[in-house]
């Protein structure tokens, strides 16, 4: 590897090292302000639920799916069943 590329990387390394303090990305730990910790706590609330609302919504979904596929199937064998009796 040349030393220019291994001086980069260097760079790189060195300046990702100093970006999280100069970020302070923990908005509950850097900021005193009430309207940060209340949005750390909404967001982190909304994070949590997301996965089961759209894990129970995809149930749900497939459910109703299923009820109306046996619904149709009930259907059709009793119009089969109607048109096949002897009369």
């Amino acid at each position: 590897m040349s030393s220019v590329v291994i001086l980069m990387v260097a760079f790189a390394a060195a300046v990702l090292c100093l970006v999280p303090g100069v970020a302070e990305a923990c908005s509950v730990c850097f900021s005193a302000r009430e309207e940060n910790r209340v949005a750390f706590i909404a967001t982190t609330g909304f994070m949590t639920a997301m996965p089961f609302v759209l894990v129970g919504s995809l149930g749900w979904w497939l459910r109703a799916r299923v009820l109306e596929h046996e619904q149709s199937e009930r259907e059709s064998a009793e119009n089969d069943r109607k048109t096949t009796e002897p009369r």
